[in-house]
């Protein structure tokens, strides 16, 4: 059931006792299962408690590997022949104290019928079509209808269901990125050009190309082109297209000549559908696809020491080369070849007016100008850009694993959305496998290069990864280890992390995320970031807050609350009256104490209060002016006759000191005489 192609070794859990998957389950991290393990999960014996006899499977996610949520959510239960049975799948708490995910299947009774350099007897036509491709068919039929795609179909995730081997059935593709871990030899050609996290989620066509490659493993009892690498496999069909390459000197049975051609057709358009295969399961006869091979240049074309015939070499050549790549449009040396030799003369014209060096093509730069020339060389391949390679379909994937553990390679998808060339690769497509698949995406397409663009916060390239894929955990270092995927997790999530003292303030993740899956606007992020002492974003983030605890029915936040507490300070400081002043802190204080957030709001944010206390302290300013008015009048009052008195008594003192002096006078006079 492994979904990788190779076992990975397994890390030893910090602890054996048994980790519960809902009310089901028991994961058994002491008892693992090597032939189980992969490069995207680890592999541990569960046990139904509704049927402990029943063998069953755990997939733990690894560390920075995201399993397809949406997928397992799709095929959970489904029962029928042709694949491993997905019974539960959910986040859990692994020993090792963080939360991983973990999907719980049913244990085939074989190990994978077929891995890379090994051999078995090859399936007798008759019994592979019966016991493999009929009900597998069957199976990516169902899919269909459920809006998945298997991506996982690989001779190493094919098992005996039975100990009898009288049926084969597909293992799991739930455990990583859908085509991450599928070789090169059963990818279709398009995807197998793709990074491998930037392949997308892929259709049924993609489906039936593996499967028709996978049955080829199985009827030669090998694989093919085993001992060569993904870029050998790549080049080898390039040049003789897929059944050369993969089948080389095999002569396939009569029986099974029909469906290798329909299933392997190089050209998408040509391939056979699940339609197509399944009349030719009935017995019919359908046309068969037309033996084409991608078309090759009248000369080849030297670009670093190597030559190149087709398109879709070139632009590969130049995407790993992407400086050179430049130099070699600038100068005009590729639009000279192009004039002369490309076959397609519509895509000839794109290369010489692209390196004109006036043209628009070249306004975004060089990595641009790369990317759009690979693209008018390689319509129906991927977009090329900086060293990526990646279907505007697979770029949630791909733009998480570069979170995760290639942050080197995130200017590339930058330069990607700031000059729309994942619009121009839609409208580049056409046919089935082209724009009308992307048709339901383009809307949010159209909205990433504003994202990108738009410098406030909630936006940037982490709001187009939470946009694009609405199952996808935050990714930032706050939760990556909690697995939170929806608001209502965040908050427990920055409780505890405030708690242990690793909070360092709301990361562009967090923002990005509640922008994205909480509604949150630009104002209320501004405040959580701390990016304006403005009392209005201060507000809106407690709000914010607060709404989400009472929408998710949160439990108490008490470390988010003081925090939130710090945060509207200063809209408590303009209560001006020192009684409600000193109510309002004791309200909080319990508010904060029993961590609800719209307690604390209704308290900090009770504009009637805040008025009554404005108009009061109003209203005492007024009286205040007015006594002191009066204050002042008395004082002058006072001031006026302590004046006067001492005026007249200086008039007084005067009078009687010359009326005093004038008897003293005729006393003196008189005593004479």
């Amino acid at each position: 059931m492994a979904e990788g192609g190779e076992n990975a070794p397994t890390r030893a859990p910090t602890s054996s006792r048994d980790v519960m998957l809902g009310e089901r389950f028991k994961i058994r991290p002491g008892q693992t299962v090597m032939d189980m393990a992969t490069p995207a999960a680890e592999a541990f014996v569960a046990v139904d408690q509704t049927q402990p006899d029943t063998a069953m499977t755990a997939l733990v996610a690894r560390p920075e590997q995201l399993p397809r949520v949406s997928a397992c959510a799709q095929l959970k239960g489904l029962s029928q022949a042709g694949a491993a049975k997905l019974l539960e799948h959910g986040p859990i708490d692994w020993p090792d104290g963080t939360r991983r995910y973990a999907m719980v299947y049913e244990t085939p009774a074989g190990a994978a019928i077929l891995r890379r350099n090994a051999s078995i007897q090859p399936i007798d036509p008759r019994v592979l079509v019966r016991s493999f491709i009929a009900p597998a068919a069957s199976l990516l039929a169902e899919y269909v209808r459920r809006g998945v795609a298997h991506r996982a179909i690989r001779p190493d995730n094919v098992y005996w269901y039975d100990f009898g081997q009288s049926k084969l059935i597909l293992g799991p593709c739930t455990a990583g990125p859908p085509g991450a871990r599928q070789p090169a030899q059963f990818e279709p050609l398009e995807l197998a050009i793709c990074d491998p996290y930037g392949r997308g989620p892929g259709t049924a066509i993609d489906d039936v190309y593996s499967l028709g490659a996978t049955a080829l493993a199985l009827a030669m009892g090998r694989w093919p082109m085993a001992e060569a690498d993904d870029p050998a496999v790549i080049q080898r069909r390039i040049d003789v297209g897929n059944w050369d390459a993969l089948a080389g000197k095999y002569n396939p049975p009569t029986d099974l000549y029909d469906f290798f051609r329909g299933t392997l057709a190089d050209d998408p358009t040509e391939r056979w559908t699940l339609p197509t295969l399944a009349k030719w399961l009935d017995g019919g006869r359908p046309a068969l696809p037309r033996m084409t091979s991608l078309a090759k240049a009248r000369e080849p074309f030297l670009f670093e020491g190597k030559l190149y015939r087709t398109g879709r070499e070139i632009a590969l050549a130049l995407s790993k080369n992407p400086p050179q790549a430049t130099g070699a449009i600038r100068t005009g040396v590729l639009a000279d070849w192009a004039r002369r030799a490309l076959p397609d003369d519509i895509a000839a014209k794109k290369v010489q007016a692209m390196s004109v060096p006036e043209n628009p093509a070249g306004r975004d730069g060089d990595p641009a100008l790369v990317a759009r020339i690979c693209l008018a060389l390689d319509p129906s391949g991927p977009i090329h850009i900086s060293g990526v390679s990646v279907r505007p379909d697979g770029v949630a994937s791909a733009l998480a694993r570069a979170y995760l553990s290639a942050r080197d390679t995130l200017p590339a998808y930058d330069s990607m959305f700031r000059s729309g060339i994942h619009l121009e690769w839609v409208s580049a497509q056409q046919g089935p496998q082209g724009a009308g698949r992307q048709a339901r995406r383009l809307t949010v397409y159209e909205r990433l290069s504003r994202w990108v663009m738009e410098p406030i916060p909630g936006s940037g390239l982490e709001r187009c990864l939470y946009e694009l894929d609405q199952r996808l955990p935050c990714l930032s270092p706050l939760s990556i280890d909690q697995w939170v995927e929806s608001p209502g997790e965040m908050l427990p999530a920055i409780d505890a992390a405030i708690a242990e003292g690793d909070q360092k303030g709301f990361d562009r993740h967090i923002a990005a995320f509640l922008a994205a899956r909480g509604a949150a606007d630009e104002n209320a992020l501004k405040g959580l970031m701390g990016g304006s002492a403005d009392e209005e974003a201060r507000m809106a983030s407690l709000k914010l807050l607060a709404h989400l605890q009472e929408t998710y029915l949160v439990g108490a936040l008490p470390n988010l609350a003081a925090q939130c507490a710090v945060l509207v300070r200063p809209t408590v400081e303009q209560f001006q009256r020192i009684s409600t002043k000193e109510l309002i802190a004791r309200k909080s204080e319990t508010a904060v104490g029993q961590g609800d957030l719209q307690g604390l709001l209704n308290i900090v944010d009770d504009r009637v209060a805040l008025d009554a206390d404005k108009k009061g302290f109003d209203s005492a300013k007024t009286e205040y002016a007015a006594a002191s008015e009066r204050l002042s009048k008395a004082d002058l009052v006072v001031l006026d006759r302590s004046r006067q008195a001492t005026y007249r008594g200086r008039e007084t003192a005067t009078l009687a000191a010359g009326s005093l002096a004038l008897a003293t006078f005729f006393g003196v006079l008189a005593a004479y005489l």
